[in-house]
C-alpha cells in the first residue's frame, strides 16, 4: 500500500470532507449504477458494500457528480449564519517561554562541579539508587547513572531534598513514602527505603540571548533580539491564524450540516469513503509493522469491529457533508475555472512536498480533484456570507 498516497488523499478528504478514486466506469456504466441504487436504496444498509474485495471496490464506487445532490438533501439556512469564535491573541509572555524552554534550553551546557562536593538545589546529580518494599528491591525503583535535577519535583516526595548536603561518593538511605494516588497499586502509599549513591554532580548553564546567540541560531535570517522575538510572535500568529480559519470553517459547515435534511444516500458513495478511511489506518498500522486490529486495539483501545462501525458513520457524515456542498454550489452556481483548479493544486501539491503538480495528479485522480476544489469553493462561500463574532481576549 502506498503510504504517501493515502496520507494525501486522506488530507485532501478531511480538510472539506471528501477523498478516494471513483474507479473507470464509463459514463453509462456511472448513470445505470446511479439508477438501479436509486430504486433499490430504501432497503439497503449504507456500509454493506463494504466487504468487496479491493479489486471489485472501484467498479462499484459512485461520484457526487454522478447524482442530482438535490435529490439527497433539503438545504436549510446556510446563509447569514451566526457564529461566536474566540479571537486570535499571542501574548508576550508565550514568545518568551519559548525562547526560555526550547531555544535556550537546547543551548545549555552541563558542566561537572570541581570546586565543591555536596549536592545543592538545582545541581544535576548523576546517581545510582535501588528501591526496596519490605526488605525487597522492587521492580522500576532501580537505576545506575541516572541524572535528576535537584527541585525538579522528578521522584516522589522527599526523594530529591534528602540528596541535599550529600557528598559525592556517599550513599544515603531515604525513608520515604509513595503517594496514596500513585498509579502502581503495589506501591500506592507503601512505606520505602531508597539506597543512594552519588556519583558525581554537574551544573547547567543556560547562555543569555543577546544578539551574537542570536546570529549563530541562524533563525529565519534573525540578527538581534527583536528580530527573533519579532519572527516567532509571526509565526506563533501564523500558525494560529491557520488554526482559527480552519475553526470556522468547521463550525460554518456543521451549522448548515445541521439545517439540512438528508435522504439515504446510495451506498456506492459512502463507500468510497468508508474505504478510503479503512485502507489509511490500514496503511498507518502497516508502517509501525503491526496489523489492523492490533494497532486499532493499541492506539485507540477499541475492538476492530467497533471501530469500523465508526470510520463508517464518519463515512456517512463525510458524504452528507459533500452532498451538501454540491447542493449548495447548484443553487447558488458556484464553478471553478481552469485557472483556479490549477492555483489550487499547485498549492496542494507545495503544502504536501509534491514537486509538481504532475506528481500531485498521479497521486489523486481528477474527479476527486474537482470534488475537493468545489467543496473548497462551498465552504468559501459559506464562511463570506457568515456572520461571525469574535470573544476578545482579556
Amino acid at each position: 500500500m502506498d503510504i504517501k498516497k493515502t496520507a494525501l488523499l486522506l488530507a485532501v478528504m478531511l480538510m472539506v470532507g471528501t477523498v478516494s478514486a471513483c474507479g473507470n466506469n464509463s459514463d453509462n456504466n456511472v448513470e445505470n449504477s446511479t439508477d438501479n441504487n436509486a430504486e433499490n436504496n430504501t432497503e439497503a444498509d449504507t456500509g454493506n458494500n463494504s466487504g468487496n474485495s479491493v479489486e471489485n471496490k472501484a467498479e462499484n464506487y459512485i461520484c457526487i457528480s454522478a447524482i442530482n445532490a438535490a435529490d439527497y438533501v433539503t438545504l436549510g439556512e446556510y446563509k447569514g449564519i451566526e457564529l461566536t469564535e474566540e479571537a486570535v491573541s499571542i501574548p508576550d509572555e508565550y514568545v518568551d517561554r519559548y525562547i526560555d524552554e526550547y531555544i535556550l534550553a537546547s543551548q545549555a551546557v552541563k558542566t561537572e562541579v570541581e570546586d565543591r562536593t555536596d549536592v545543592q538545589e538545582g545541581d544535576t546529580a548523576n546517581i545510582d539508587y535501588i528501591g526496596y518494599k519490605d526488605g525487597v528491591a522492587f521492580d522500576g525503583g532501580t537505576a545506575e547513572g541516572y541524572d535528576l535535577v535537584i527541585g525538579s519535583g522528578s521522584f516522589i516526595s522527599g526523594f530529591e531534598d534528602g540528596l541535599i548536603g550529600a557528598e559525592v561518593g556517599e550513599t544515603v538511605s531515604l525513608d520515604l513514602t509513595f503517594p496514596e494516588n500513585y498509579p502502581s497499586e503495589d506501591l500506592a502509599g507503601a512505606d520505602v527505603v531508597f539506597e543512594v549513591t552519588i556519583n558525581s554532580i554537574s551544573v547547567t548553564e543556560t547562555p543569555e540571548l543577546t544578539d551574537e546567540l542570536v546570529v549563530e541560531l541562524a533563525i529565519g535570517d534573525c540578527t538581534t533580539v527583536e528580530e527573533l522575538k519579532s519572527y516567532l510572535y509571526d509565526a506563533f500568529y501564523s500558525t494560529a491564524m491557520q488554526n482559527y480559519n480552519q475553526t470556522v470553517n468547521n463550525d460554518v459547515i456543521e451549522a448548515a450540516m445541521e439545517n439540512c435534511t438528508f435522504e439515504e444516500l446510495p451506498d456506492e458513495i459512502v463507500d468510497r469513503y468508508y474505504d478510503e478511511l479503512l485502507d489509511g489506518v490500514t496503511s498507518t498500522a502497516e508502517s509501525y509493522g503491526t496489523d489492523l486490529s492490533t494497532y486499532i486495539q493499541n492506539y485507540y483501545g477499541m475492538e476492530e469491529e467497533d471501530y469500523k462501525e465508526r470510520l463508517k458513520e464518519n463515512a456517512q457524515t463525510i458524504a452528507q457533508r459533500y452532498v451538501m456542498f454540491y447542493a449548495i454550489a447548484d443553487a447558488e452556481g458556484i464553478d471553478f475555472t481552469d485557472e483556479e483548479k490549477e492555483e489550487i493544486m499547485e498549492k496542494l501539491a507545495s503544502n504536501y512536498g509534491l514537486e509538481s503538480v504532475d506528481e500531485l495528479k498521479e497521486e489523486i485522480d481528477e474527479e476527486t480533484m474537482n470534488e475537493y476544489i468545489l467543496a473548497e469553493k462551498a465552504v468559501e462561500f459559506l464562511v463570506d456570507n457568515a456572520i461571525i463574532n469574535t470573544n476578545e481576549a482579556e
